[in-house]
């Protein structure tokens, strides 16, 4: 699975938006006409029809963009009945409504469960969406009019990447830092203490879905990004995560929380500390390598379109071995319940990538030949920092690369 967040703003699109049949029948390009004949509908594929129901998912006009939480509006009609006011088919009121999101193409990412409501109209309703980046979803409705079996309609919709102006409100969830000192000092450890807030409800958040067997992937890196760190804080009962850090350097740090809110889906959230003493040992300059070595392991990264695509889905290999004798590392284990781990940092340090490899026979075989294959989606041009971590005779390797994409 992989995640994208840019942190900018985060809001979705369903320009592209079209459906898929759940049942037999007309297809979802079809309609019943009044006078009870089949013709295609045209411009509208984001219309299902099952048995005499048919729901019909509305496109908002300005479409839907990575981040942003949007309520996106569906009608269900009974295609036997006429309605005398609206001139087309009558809404069907009181169905019972429930949906879930997910990435086809990302099974391991955990679904969302929206929030359905009705609207003022006899059979229009909402869907409260929000999709945390770029790519194709799915929502999945399950609808049971009144004295009736429920049914299915899903529809895949293409969300976009992020909007260059951030017109949202608040996003629904935010990162808070509590109580960091701000005399903080490098080369000493302190609580890292945070809280993920409902920004409706200004509470903090206390229950949450697993992603790849933990409920808080924390993601530290440098200001320049050359530094990083992959742990997974302890939550206590009122919802404040903590973990013991000890940072190298005096600079700037970002915070990534990669969390899923119970129910609601997959998103990284940011924010950031400060840490005062010596400047960096490293090299704080992002030069570009498609080679990096960790303990002994050597990791090759390259794409299997070039150039690499902006604002597409595409393949990221990494090819490891062991450095000393070349010779292909296949030995590599599942850590956190996956074969690899790679996170991507645009420059910018506010677009982040967290993505697993696909879990088929496909990949399972290339891994024991020393390669690891991950799905990713860079959402606009620049250089990233990359890192893929490996569970490589009895320790997690972390190679660092840096790539660009024009």
């Amino acid at each position: 699975m992989f995640k994208i967040i840019t942190l900018a703003a985060v809001s979705l699109s369903l320009a592209g938006l079209y459906a898929s049949q759940s049942l037999a029948g007309p297809t979802a390009t079809q309609i019943i006409t009044q006078t009870g004949q089949i013709a295609p509908v045209k411009n509208l594929p984001n219309i299902v029809k099952v048995g005499k129901y048919q729901v019909e998912l509305r496109n908002p006009e300005e479409g839907l963009f990575a981040g942003e939480e949007t309520d996106v509006e569906f009608r269900v009609t009974d295609t036997t009945q006429k309605d005398p006011v609206e001139k087309g088919f009558k809404g069907v009121a009181n169905v019972q409504a429930t949906g879930i999101i997910t990435m086809p193409s990302m099974p391991g990412m955990p679904e969302s469960k929206p929030d359905i409501h009705r609207e003022g109209v006899p059979g229009d309703y909402g869907v409260v969406c929000y999709f945390p980046h770029g790519g194709e979803f799915q929502i999945q409705l399950t609808l049971t009019p009144p004295n009736e079996k429920p049914f299915k309609a899903s529809f895949k919709v293409d969300v976009k990447d992020e909007r260059t102006v951030n017109l949202q409100k608040a996003p629904p969830y935010r990162l808070q830092i509590v109580d960091w000192p701000r005399t903080a000092k490098a080369g000493q450890f302190y609580q890292l203490k945070m809280r993920i807030i409902d920004t409706k409800t200004g509470k903090a958040q206390t229950s949450f879905d697993e992603a790849h067997t933990k409920l808080f992937h924390l993601l530290i890196a440098s200001k320049d990004l050359n530094w990083f760190i992959h742990e997974h804080p302890e939550m206590s009962a009122d919802g404040t995560w903590t973990i013991q850090q000890k940072f190298p350097a005096g600079t700037e740090y970002q915070i990534y929380a990669d969390v899923a809110p119970k129910g609601k889906g997959s998103r990284i959230l940011m924010s950031s500390v400060k840490v005062q003493g010596p400047k960096p040992t490293w090299n704080t300059k992002l030069v570009l390598s498609k080679s990096a070595i960790d303990g002994g392991l050597k990791g090759l990264i390259s794409s299997t379109k070039m150039p690499i695509p902006i604002g597409k889905m595409t393949t990221v290999r990494i090819k490891l071995f062991d450095a000393k004798t070349g010779v292909a590392a296949g030995d590599t284990v599942k850590w956190l319940g996956a074969a690899g781990h790679l996170m991507i940092f645009h420059q910018d340090r506010m677009t982040v990538v967290h993505s697993h490899p696909r879990e088929d026979s496909i990949n399972d075989a290339l891994v024991k030949k020393g390669i690891v294959q991950f799905s990713a989606r860079f959402p606009k041009e620049g250089i990233y920092k990359v890192y893929g971590q490996f569970d490589w005779q009895g320790a997690v390797r972390t190679l660092g690369f840096t790539i660009e994409v024009k």
